[in-house]
């Protein structure tokens, strides 16, 4: 589930700043990776997530107002009650930095971040294209992500920056709200209520 989130604001805010380039079909502008690595993958690596937009996942909160969903709900083709753990649902706290050997084009970069999340702030399984690289056991069928840009302190970022061990860079964090996570194993049954008997003075009765 995180990994197709991630896959999808990656892929479409890749698409973006493509649209600026000539090369567009071979550029690949955006990168998920871990910022704080930046030195120990090799320039020529595969995976060098050098002179790119890198976007690291920086922390993870669940959403405490979605909590107190219900555990159960009516399977009308059965006629009996489903009961499963409610899905649990987090909030993506993402650092967009472009990492760039020139600081105008970072900046320049961040611009267009900006503006590309400032147009589109929701995505959908029905306004993005199918992502790649994602297992299919980690796919959403359907999903809906708000992105928020999040505007961190002077202490906050820094305390980021230090926890990552590295210089700062040019970058944006944003909030990804909200991914739902679920179980995907089938959920166990029972009996519907249907009435409800009461002890009146040591008779049964039924509830209207």
């Amino acid at each position: 589930m995180i990994i197709h989130a991630l896959q999808v604001i990656k892929e479409e805010l890749n698409s973006y700043l493509n649209s600026f380039s000539v090369n567009a079909v071979d550029d690949d502008d955006v990168k998920l990776g871990n910022i704080s690595q930046l030195d120990l993958i090799p320039q020529g690596d595969a995976d060098s997530i050098k002179n790119s937009v890198i976007i690291t996942l920086v922390n993870i909160r669940e959403e405490k107002t979605l909590k107190n969903a219900p555990n159960f709900r009516r399977n009308d083709t059965t006629m009996k009650a489903e009961y499963f753990n409610p899905p649990i649902h987090l909030n993506l706290y993402l650092l967009i930095t472009a990492n760039q050997n020139s600081y105008l084009n970072a900046l320049i970069f961040l611009s267009r971040i900006a503006s590309f999340f400032q147009e589109k702030t929701v995505f959908t399984h029905l306004n993005t294209l199918p992502v790649s690289n994602v297992p299919e056991t980690e796919m959403m069928p359907s999903f809906k992500i708000l992105m928020e840009l999040y505007s961190p302190s002077f202490e906050e970022l820094n305390h980021v920056w230090g926890t990552l061990g590295g210089k700062q860079l040019p970058g944006l964090m944003y909030l990804a709200r909200v991914v739902e996570v679920s179980q995907r194993k089938p959920p166990t049954t029972g009996g519907l209520v249907e009435e409800i008997m009461l002890n009146v003075h040591g008779q049964n009765a039924i509830a209207p």
